[in-house]
């Protein structure tokens, strides 16, 4: 079982060391388990699973701090990460 846990460990900071290159950010804790919701620079929260998706579907630089900016911004239109890259490059190809 512990090398089950150190696998899923060491995946999880491979997608994070990816998402702060990519981003241009710095990763400063996790605030509860690994794998769940990340700080990064001073006000930066997102979860793991926003962040292996904006990896693994190659999202553009910076569209998941847009994402989050306009979640505070307009909390009544908030919508999920996933959703709001569909809307994105549905607009895009309009």
């Amino acid at each position: 079982m512990k090398n089950l846990k150190e696998r899923y460990e060491t995946c999880v900071n491979e997608y994070i060391k990816r998402f702060c290159k990519k981003q241009e950010i710095d990763f400063e804790f996790w605030v509860d388990d690994i794998g769940g919701i990340a700080h990064f620079g001073d006000v930066l929260y997102f979860g793991f699973l926003e962040i292996k998706y904006d990896i693994d579907s190659k999202q553009p630089k910076y569209l998941i701090i847009d994402w989050l900016y306009e979640s505070i911004e307009k909390p009544k239109k908030k919508t999920n990460y996933i959703n709001y890259t569909k809307i994105k490059l549905h607009e895009k190809n309009s």
